[in-house]
């Protein structure tokens, strides 16, 4: 996919980011933010994690294209109906991202049986403790510990259970997004509620998925049980 330069520089700075700040938050190589700044393609999936980080959605970065043949665009539509996501190599990743999270989704598509099913209980609750509730007064996100301890602990605890994961064949996988909702932010009955006036905004969203090790990537359905309602923006920025 192709990216407008000056749509994703001008993004970049509104952020204070270099592209080496940009790269590390998005997880992919300098080496890709610098193509898509100089109008080479990149994949969907990476564009996908620049723009979450970013905080627009990826459409707002996309660069005008030529005409382009029916079928190829039909080739392009059907491999962009599902959605990528990333192995997570370290417990960090997981922690950094839910640190800027409004709103995750977590999923399970591994069969559990007798063996598996201790090593998946410790993980899912480990990442479930980890994962702030917008509708909750009390668990609101984005993630944040009280000591730097805390936060190194759940690091280990949770890299524990990754390498655990892997070595039943299995792994957990994540991706980052910006979506379009309303955020909880007024209290009604002792519950966050959102206000009838209120305006969407776009959104940090973390989605995990722990699935079969197969591959470094895997790609599933876009559909996900999100807490908050997805809105529909008429205007792209920019």
């Amino acid at each position: 996919m192709y990216v407008d330069p000056k749509k994703m520089k001008s993004a970049r700075e509104r952020r204070a980011l270099t592209q080496e700040n940009l790269a590390h938050q998005a997880r992919v190589n300098v080496r890709t933010i610098q193509r898509a700044e100089t109008g080479l393609p990149i994949r969907a999936e990476t564009l996908a994690e620049i723009a979450a980080v970013l905080g627009v959605p990826p459409v707002g970065l996309l660069a005008v294209e030529p005409f382009k043949e029916p079928e190829v665009l039909e080739a392009e539509a059907e491999a962009e109906v599902q959605t990528s996501l990333k192995r997570v190599t370290n417990a960090d990743q997981v922690v950094r991202a839910l640190e800027r999270a409004v709103m995750s989704a977590f999923e399970c598509s591994c069969e559990p049986t007798e063996a598996t099913m201790p090593t998946l209980r410790k993980a899912i609750k480990q990442v479930e403790s980890l994962i702030r509730d917008p509708w909750c007064i009390h668990d609101q996100p984005p993630l944040r510990f009280t000591s730097l301890i805390d936060r190194l602990e759940s690091v280990a605890a949770l890299n524990g259970s990754l390498a655990e994961l892997e070595r039943q064949g299995m792994a957990l996988y994540m991706s980052t997004s910006s979506q379009f909702v309303r955020v909880p932010q007024g209290q009604e009955e002792g519950h966050m509620a959102v206000s009838i006036r209120q305006s969407p905004e776009y959104a940090f969203a973390a989605r995990f998925l722990i699935a079969d090790y197969v591959s470094e990537r895997v790609r599933v359905s876009p559909q996900v049980n999100w807490p908050l309602e997805i809105e529909y923006d008429d205007g792209v920025p920019f």
